[in-house]
């Protein structure tokens, strides 16, 4: 059989084997060393593979009791010889060279040892001796064993990189289940802190409205401030505790019939107090309906999103300004909640942005008053809870329309 053809049989065998999934790495490049002994009718073999910078080990061996063995670089031997020169090594009983002299502990039998290099580095020496039917290895045997280092342990080395990889995956999983569960204690811990602010929040609400009554008029204004300042935070942490059930899916929506016009009704009567304190009128809009328009939804939750648009347009308006609340039918199947202002508009690129948590543009927090960004993201994912979405109509410079779109009917 010629070089080629003993070339390629060897190239297939090791290709059957290397991707044999059921053979560890080691058994790989066992079978591999057998068949490149087959190939190259020798008695005896090994493989060793680089670990580090300073030593070799022995990963396969037709003596299994050297398996593992290490032997360091600076050893006078031909491996690490191979390993300085990156040059492959052959002797035989004919040659009177300084190489032959100094690795005389093979006199009599013929040998070869050749690096396996990868970018320019060793990373395994292949090893060969005692050659069948003679102390020598022909030219064409020469080749062959030089082929198939630079093919067949580069392909198991391959093996061998896939294998730190997949060690590397399960060690990245590791650290990301890891990092998971501590996000979700901090989650846990955030939301306890969140929730326990309720309590003392509303014992000042409590209070301050009980104050109301019984303090001067002349003070009263600062009462009233006072209530607004606490409803707007008590508002803050319901909506900091709902985005997070929300989205981990912790609160279940209870569905029930809900008159739409009703709805906007009672979102507009809770306000009166932040509205008079900038002279502003609140007004009901619906146009092209007639009719009692009856939506399944959850009322609470609808509820709170109206007014928080009611106070987001509050908070941009001027004094003396109108705020408009009502409803339309854009589609068949479906409605649409919106609140409109004459404030300064939202400008073209944060339409989509405004509705994100803690947004920020330009490296700064867009500016709301008396919010830190809650409102408009708890909007949008409780219309997307209910299978709805949310939008702003502006043109950048005058006025805002928000609106939610809702399906009328849960089935």
């Amino acid at each position: 059989m010629n070089t080629d053809k003993r070339i390629l049989n060897a190239l297939i065998q090791a290709n059957t084997i290397s991707q044999d999934r059921k053979l560890k790495f080691e058994d790989k490049m066992q079978a591999v060393l057998l068949e490149i002994i087959n190939c190259m009718g020798t008695q005896k073999g090994s493989i060793m593979v680089t670990k580090g910078r300073k030593s070799l080990e022995v990963a396969a061996a037709t003596n299994p009791h050297i398996i593992g063995m290490k032997q360091t670089l600076d050893t006078d031997s031909p491996s690490s010889w191979v390993v300085k020169n990156k040059m492959p090594l052959y002797i035989d009983s004919s040659q009177n060279s300084e190489l032959s002299q100094k690795f005389n502990h093979y006199k009599g039998d013929a040998f070869m040892v050749a690096p396996v290099l990868s970018s320019n580095k060793v990373i395994a020496v292949l090893s060969v001796t005692e050659k069948v039917g003679s102390d020598s290895f022909s030219l064409n045997d020469q080749e062959l064993f030089l082929n198939l280092a630079g093919h067949i342990i580069s392909a198991l080395e391959n093996d061998r990189l896939n294998q730190a990889l997949k060690k590397n995956r399960r060690t990245l999983q590791e650290k990301n289940r890891q990092l998971k569960k501590l996000e979700q204690s901090k989650t846990e811990l955030f939301n306890m802190l969140v929730h326990d602010l309720k309590t003392p929040i509303a014992e000042i609400v409590a209070n301050h409205d009980i104050l109301s009554y019984t303090v001067s008029e002349e003070n009263k204004e600062y009462v009233v401030a006072a209530q607004t300042g606490c409803d707007n935070l008590f508002r803050m942490i319901s909506d900091l505790l709902d985005i997070a059930r929300l989205k981990d899916g912790t609160i279940k929506l209870v569905y029930e019939k809900i008159d739409a016009k009703e709805l906007v009704k009672d979102a507009l009567s809770r306000l009166p107090g932040i509205a008079q304190q900038k002279s502003m009128q609140l007004l009901e809009s619906y146009p092209d309906i007639a009719a009692e328009v009856i939506l399944e939804a959850d009322r609470t939750l609808i509820l709170r999103v109206m007014q928080n648009l009611l106070i987001n347009a509050i908070s941009y308006s001027s004094d003396g300004d109108s705020i408009i609340a009502g409803l339309t039918l854009p589609e068949e199947g479906k409605i649409s909640f919106f609140v409109e202002d004459n404030g300064p508009g939202v400008p073209p690129e944060l339409q989509t942005k405004i509705f994100e948590k803690f947004v920020q543009v330009n490296g700064q927090v867009i500016e709301r008053k008396g919010s830190v960004g809650l409102g408009l993201s708890f909007c949008k994912i409780a219309a997307e809870a209910h299978g709805g979405n949310i939008h702003v109509e502006s043109d950048g410079t005058t006025g805002s329309r928000f609106i939610v779109t809702l399906p009328i009917n849960t089935k």
